[in-house]
């Protein structure tokens, strides 16, 4: 399972879900993750926070969750209508993906 990370430099989970320019993708297996990919937003100037939370959907939209230092109401909504479980973290990376996979595959 595929599983996005909201962080600046992959060592802490720091980012708001709107503001995340990137997102770390980690494959859960085994209760251990792996480091897959970096995808990075767009470098078009979206000025309008619907269309900056939008495009992070889009970007990880074949992942199970999402971690996020912090998330709104609305992309909230979007992502569990898309099966996506946003998570709230202030905690190092390594450490969320193993609290995760202990609950997403259990």
């Amino acid at each position: 399972m595929k599983i996005a990370v909201a962080s600046t430099n992959g060592k802490k989970v720091d980012l708001h879900f709107a503001d995340a320019d990137q997102f770390l993708i980690y494959e859960i297996k085994d209760k251990e993750g792996k480091f897959k990919e970096i995808r990075e937003k767009t470098s078009l100037t979206l000025d309008n926070h619907t269309e900056r939370w939008i495009a992070s959907i889009d970007l990880i939209n074949d992942c199970k969750a999402v971690l996020c230092s912090k998330i709104g109401k609305e992309p909230t909504i979007e992502l569990r209508k898309l099966g996506i479980k946003p998570i709230q973290l202030d905690c190092a990376v390594e450490d969320a993906l193993s609290e995760c996979s202990e609950h997403l595959l259990s």
